[in-house]
């Protein structure tokens, strides 16, 4: 009987190789034909997939943001106080490049969205994935306002963009080599403690 071919480990295995291979060299300078090769398959066999680059690059990118949402999910269900605020201390956490995984994923967070200005398809995902998330942050932030944990004439989603804003300005400066990653979580989590009212809570989060 002809092997039968699983194509979700086939999609991973070509999503690995182009993960790989940008963090590499950048995902500017990756091809179809170098993410095949690094998949360990032909040209064909990927293109049976991914009839071009854009289109390998979105499923790339929603398939990382699942595994990234899998995991986020997992640790919000195993606090112990699932409070707006714990939660979004987490997150934060996660959002920052703080570990060789999380720093690779940032560089090629980068790298795409600046593809993205240029292409109307990713930046039509881009702004989709970042409303995604503002959403999740201002819904977290409503809750803590109608918990009266932060001050009740903040707008939650005002204040959802200033953190997004937060956490992508210190990223890309700890890329600069501008501070460290613990800088940086410390500076993350002091904004977002002074927003609860307790900013001497930044130096208790850890990684």
């Amino acid at each position: 009987m002809p092997k039968q071919v699983d194509h979700e480990e086939r999609r991973a295995a070509i999503v690995s190789a182009l993960w790989k291979l940008a963090g590499e060299r950048g995902l500017d300078r990756v091809s179809l034909r170098d993410t095949a090769r690094g998949a360990g398959m032909s040209l064909g066999q990927l293109q049976h997939y991914f009839g071009t680059r854009e289109d390998m690059l979105v499923f790339a990118m929603d398939f990382i943001s699942q595994k990234v949402t899998e995991r986020v999910t997992e640790r919000v269900m195993a606090l112990e106080e699932r409070t707006p605020h714990q939660i979004l201390r987490m997150c934060v956490a996660e959002m920052l490049p703080l570990d060789d995984r999380k720093r690779q994923g940032s560089r090629i967070n980068i790298s795409f969205y600046v593809e993205a200005l240029d292409n109307e398809r990713l930046l039509a995902h881009s702004q989709e994935g970042a409303r995604k998330l503002l959403d999740f942050f201002e819904q977290q932030l409503s809750a803590a306002r109608e918990r009266r944990e932060i001050p009740a004439d903040r707008d939650p989603r005002r204040e959802g963009m200033i953190m997004m804003s937060v956490i992508d300005g210190l990223t890309s400066y700890y890329h600069l080599g501008l501070h460290t990653a613990e800088e940086a979580l410390e500076m993350a989590m002091r904004h977002l403690d002074t927003l609860f009212g307790a900013p001497g809570a930044a130096h208790e989060t850890k990684r």
